[in-house]
């Protein structure tokens, strides 16, 4: 792993240990971005993200939070 690979996953976990703090579904989005961003391009999570962002969409409107 080269300096900057560990430099990003220090950062990720700093931002995954702050989330803690934020609403379930604010953590689950921002963690699937962040999974996602360490091996996908920037526009194949946003295309991801989409999905995930529906399926929160739908639980929160189900009455689910």
């Amino acid at each position: 792993m080269n300096n900057n690979t560990t430099l990003l996953l220090d950062i990720n976990d700093l931002i995954i240990e702050k989330l803690s703090s934020y609403p379930e579904n604010v953590r689950e989005l921002a963690l699937h971005a962040i999974r996602l961003s360490e091996s996908y391009p920037e526009t194949a999570v946003a295309d991801q993200l989409q999905s995930v962002v529906r399926k929160l969409s739908k639980h929160q409107e189900g009455g689910g939070q």
